[in-house]
């Protein structure tokens, strides 16, 4: 389980809270979680080294889960 505290703009909120509303959801944790499903989410490491064996065996293991 992972906890996030997310700042939220006073637009953000209103939507948050309109998404809430409209699923008959009891609070706005519960509608972010919601929300959050239909993201796809593309990890991309910065500032590694290729050559590295951490970094061959990432990508083969990405490479495999295709």
């Amino acid at each position: 389980m992972v906890k996030i505290q997310v700042d939220l703009s006073e637009r953000e909120d209103k939507i948050v809270e309109a998404y809430k509303l409209v699923n008959s959801l009891k609070t706005k944790q519960e509608a972010i979680k919601k929300m959050i499903q239909f993201f796809k989410v593309k990890v991309v490491p910065v500032n590694l080294n290729e050559k590295e064996e951490y970094y061959k065996k990432a990508i083969k293991f990405t490479e495999d889960k295709k």
